[in-house]
Order: structure tokens, then sequence, then C-alpha cells
């Protein structure tokens, strides 16, 4: 497994529509193994092929709290139902965040990677998650699904730290194992230290293409200072900083 680049707005090739794949054979499964290896490195939930140069119909998803990681091969969201508005990332657009609107329940059916069938019916941050990746195998980006009159938002800006996070990033995540029913004093938590490098993930130039486009394009009202070279880290308990796909019921409106 390695690390590929993660292609940012407004590279093309994320408006190109992915290949069906026709056989998931090792060349296949090698893609969706660097694509966890490069998702988990940047903290993200979800990944699609085109996000690091591949046109096929692949994606990959992490969900919090779970061991092991999905891949989709040729996923197709077969029915939708309701609505709800939520807060969203995108590892293509790294230290950014927006209002969108998304289902509230999803059917889908996808191969896995030994191309056995798979379907699900869903809510939540799979339904999120999936919603989001298939837009991305279809060309289609979060940014097309903002809110009326919204603007893009520094990734979490309810901190006090108030810039889009370009360098890199050790994270703390606190997870409580704990019986519900516990005292307070014999509950269960877990440390989790990690560091998000965006060195690896990213190109600097990149990502101030990025940052000028954005820009250009209205999506941001201000364009962000550069970071990249005044921090060396920042310290966060968040453990939504920077994800991919994000989804916190502290986030829903």
């Amino acid at each position: 497994m390695s690390i590929r680049r993660i292609r940012v707005f407004p590279d093309p090739i994320l408006r190109k529509k992915c290949r069906v794949v026709r056989r998931v054979d090792d060349k296949v499964k090698e893609l969706a193994a660097d694509m966890i290896e490069t998702m988990d490195s940047a903290g993200g939930v979800g990944l699609a092929a085109n996000q690091v140069g591949a046109l096929q119909r692949v994606i990959t998803l992490h969900l919090p709290g779970d061991e092991d990681a999905f891949v989709l091969i040729n996923p197709e969201i077969r029915e939708t139902e309701g609505e709800r508005e939520i807060i969203e990332g995108c590892l293509s657009f790294p230290g950014y965040e927006g209002m969108v609107t998304r289902s509230v329940t999803v059917k889908a059916r996808w191969l896995d990677e030994n191309g056995s069938k798979m379907k699900i019916t869903t809510e939540d941050l799979f339904a999120q998650a999936l919603e989001h990746e298939v837009d991305h195998l279809n060309g289609i980006l979060y940014i097309d699904h903002l809110l009326a009159h919204e603007k893009l938002a520094a990734a979490g800006s309810h901190m006090e730290d108030d810039e889009p996070h370009m360098h890199d990033v050790e994270v703390e995540v606190h997870a409580d194992h704990s019986d519900e029913d516990a005292e307070p004093e014999e509950a269960d938590i877990e440390v989790v230290h990690s560091t998000i490098k965006f060195s690896d993930l990213y190109s600097e130039s990149s990502v101030d293409q990025m940052q000028y486009d954005l820009r250009q394009a209205g999506y941001v009202i201000d364009a962000p200072k550069s970071t990249a070279h005044t921090h060396d880290h920042v310290e966060s308990d968040d453990p939504h900083l920077d994800g991919g796909v994000i989804l916190d019921s502290d986030h829903s409106h």
C-alpha cells in the first residue's frame, strides 16, 4: 500500500465521470488499498478514485469507530428518502466546510473487493458519505450542494483558530468504551493520538491554487492566510478536524 496525492479543486479530473469497473482484478484491489491508506492518513471518512487521479468507479469508506474500511466498487444509489441540512467537508477542499442538503435515508448496492454483491439501506453518516462519494464518481462536488447564499468556511471554525489548516495537524481523539450505566469514575476512556500529514497528501502549489480559485469563484469571502510556514502543528481534541465527510449531531441544523 502507498499514499497517493489527493487532487484538489479546481483539478479538472474532479469534474470527470469515472468508468465502470468491468473486472475486480489485482490492479483494482491495489487502487482500493492505496485509497484506504490515503484516506486514513488524511483522517477522512470517504474517498473516491478520481480524488487520487484514477477514473474508476471505486470508493472507500472508514466510519469512526469501525475497525475496518469498506471498499465499494461500482456503487449505485437506488433510492433516497427525506432531506436534511448538514455541515460537510471534503478531502479535495482541505481546510474548508460548508452547509449542504443530504438525504435522510439511502438505499445502495455495490461490489466489494472480492466481487461479491452488496446492498444496504442506511442513514446518518453512512448515507451522507455514500451520497458524497458517489457524487464524486459522477463529477459532482459538494460545493454544488451548498445552500443558497452559503459560503465555505474554515473547517472547525467553531474553534478559536478560524484559519483553514494547511499544515500537519496533531489530533487527539477520546473514545468512551464504558457502559452507559457506569459511574463516571469507572469510565473506560481510550485516547488515540494521530498526525495528519498534509505534506504527504497535498502539494503546496495545488493548495495555493485551490485557495485562489475558491475566492475568485466566490465560494469564500476573503483569501485565507497561508499557515503552511507559520505553524509546526495545532493540537486539537476535535476528531472532525479536516476530515473528509463530516457528520456530527452538534453540527446539525
